[in-house]
């Protein structure tokens, strides 16, 4: 499936493109089915969009009262950390909103691998029929091509599970939690926001040339949309 790609000059465009996308999905879910189901990745980027959504004109915009939040990773690290990414999003959006429920990624467990599976429970739980396919999955990508806890040549990207438990090489806080690729392709949309201009060369890897060895790459929707919010920096080698 060839990708939706959308430029913005600005991060700050990326976030207001983010917003009426998530507006768009979020009516046709609700209209369907009665609930909007949503992943939440970390990062700066998102947190100009958790901002954005958490004002006043965006704020009575949404129907979050039917939004169910879940997280596509998570630092092991208590809630309340500064690296956690639920803390990021609680502090900047879900503090500040009429939320539905949310799903946090109990990454701190001293358990990896139970918490994962613990995790995958309350996500097949959620999901009728039991094929986890949220209606949006928000991802970023770094300058390794990594997206979620994915990285490149790790054992997670070939796992038939739904969340895996990953250890991150040479990083403050090693492990993780993660969603696989089985479930980010398996969303209604996947959408990308990736600003700055380290990240240039990585998405050319990505876009132009098909480039299997990243991470993101191998995000690709079986039967949803797959959505690329970029800005200006990030973009510039896209047309060369």
């Amino acid at each position: 499936m060839n990708p939706e790609i959308v430029y913005c000059e600005y991060p700050d465009d990326v976030a207001e493109a983010a917003a009426a996308l998530l507006l768009e999905l979020q009516e046709e879910a609700i209209a369907e089915r009665g609930v909007f189901r949503i992943a939440l990745s970390g990062g700066s980027t998102p947190a100009l969009l958790f901002k954005l959504l958490a004002s006043a004109d965006w704020r009575d915009e949404m129907d979050f009262a039917n939004w169910e939040v879940f997280w596509v990773d998570e630092r092991a690290v208590a809630p309340t950390h500064k690296d956690s990414n639920y803390k990021l999003a609680h502090d900047l959006l879900l503090s500040k909103i009429p939320v539905g429920e949310v799903f946090r990624m109990p990454a701190e467990h001293e358990n990896a691998r139970e918490a994962a599976e613990s995790y995958a429970r309350t996500l097949k739980g959620r999901f009728t029929p039991k094929t986890i396919s949220f209606d949006a999955v928000l991802l970023g990508m770094g300058a390794d091509g990594h997206t979620a806890s994915l990285f490149p040549g790790t054992p997670a990207l070939e796992s038939g599970a739904v969340v895996e438990a990953v250890e991150v090489q040479g990083n403050a806080i090693p492990q993780r939690l993660t969603l696989t690729l089985r479930a980010l392709n398996s969303a209604q949309a996947v959408i990308f926001l990736v600003t700055g201009a380290e990240k240039s060369a990585r998405l050319r890897d990505v876009l132009i040339d098909n480039d299997y060895r990243y991470p993101a790459t191998r995000v690709n929707p079986h039967e949803g949309r797959l959505i690329w919010i970029v800005d200006d920096e990030a973009a510039s080698e896209l047309s060369d």
